[in-house]
């Protein structure tokens, strides 16, 4: 009766264990897909990074990162100013 009961423990403790273990397992491979759309999406970053460095550094790309980024004009524009939300 005692060996009965002892298996009947150990087989429950096995089971809670095959259990908790199966979960984990989903939940790792949820994380380990997770980390692999955000390599890829790292990926797609760099390989845009990489195409901007790549560029010719000329004249006109200076001052399309001058207009772009510090919004700086030539003496000889005229820039106007809209007040529509259009």
């Amino acid at each position: 009766m005692f060996v009965r009961i002892c298996m009947l423990v150990l087989l429950a403790a096995f089971v809670i264990m095959f259990v908790s273990l199966h979960l984990k397992q989903n939940d790792l491979l949820l994380k380990a897909e997770r980390l692999d759309q955000e390599i890829s999406q790292m990926n797609e970053t760099i390989n845009e990074l990489e195409a901007e460095i790549a560029r010719p550094f000329d004249n006109d790309y200076v001052a399309e990162i001058a207009r772009e980024k510090l919004g700086l004009r030539y003496p000889q524009e005229i820039v106007f100013y809209s007040t529509d939300d259009n």
